[in-house]
């Protein structure tokens, strides 16, 4: 068999290096994971679905941010919040957000955060209650509230109040109100505020000075998905670390 001569060899040599660099450039992507996130379908402007049937908002960006910093793809699954908490309970989902921290939730499932902080507040028509100090003040009144939603320790344990908690939502929430329905109505200032301007009725409630909670908001993560949670997690810090998550929050304010 022949002998390559030297300038022969170096050609192949430089060939099969050629071939080296550019065999991983033809091979197929790899498709990233996808994460199946439940979410309330309504609750702008923080998610809600827009006339292109796609879910938007702040939180909506935020979370769909951190599972791609990840390494995955957001898949969100919108729906009632009553049916956002039975998915993440039976573990049919691998997150679930916006969920304000709770004992309980705490010990079933990984808390990813705090991402955000809102801030709840009472709203009352033009007429109505004019102050509080202490949740007894409120007693004498009927308080509306949405069904599923928890609004902190103090509220929630709060047998004393009168509260109806017969609204599906934070739109049907302000209906009450603006109808007369209820004395006054418990929620997030941002949402509400956003939501009576959408319904006309901005200049009809007023909310009382005292705000009642700050409030953090969390991403919850099924137990049995440690994984998950501690990749999302490590990207919470990322981008708390880098400004990418304030940037966000800037642009939606």
């Amino acid at each position: 068999m022949p002998r390559l001569s030297a300038a022969s060899n170096r050609l192949f040599t430089a060939a099969l290096l050629l071939l080296a660099l550019l065999v991983p450039f033809a091979l197929p992507a790899q498709p990233r994971e996808r994460w199946v996130i439940a979410c309330d379908s309504f609750f702008p402007p923080y998610n809600w679905i827009d006339a292109d049937n796609k879910l938007t908002g702040m939180d909506a960006e935020i979370v769909a941010a951190l599972v791609r910093r990840a390494g995955a793809e957001p898949s969100f699954e919108p729906a009632p919040w009553n049916r956002v908490q039975q998915l993440l309970e039976l573990g049919r989902v691998d997150a679930a957000f916006q969920f304000v921290g709770r004992p309980d939730r705490f010990e079933k499932f990984h808390m990813i955060g705090p991402f955000r902080h809102g801030e709840t507040v009472f709203a009352v028509g033009i007429d109505g209650i004019t102050d509080w100090e202490k949740l007894d003040d409120l007693t004498p009144f009927s308080i509306g509230m949405v069904q599923g939603y928890t609004y902190g320790a103090a509220f929630d344990q709060a047998t004393f109040l009168r509260k109806e908690n017969t609204a599906s939502d934070n739109r049907l929430l302000l209906r009450m109100l603006a109808a007369k329905r209820v004395d006054a109505i418990i929620g997030d200032r941002v949402t509400l505020a956003h939501l009576a301007q959408q319904e006309g009725v901005r200049d009809d409630i007023r909310f009382l000075a005292k705000p009642f909670d700050r409030v953090p908001r969390y991403i919850a993560v099924p137990k049995a998905k440690a994984d998950i949670a501690e990749r999302l997690s490590r990207a919470l810090v990322r981008m708390q670390a880098d400004g990418s998550l304030a940037a966000i929050q800037r642009n939606w304010e």
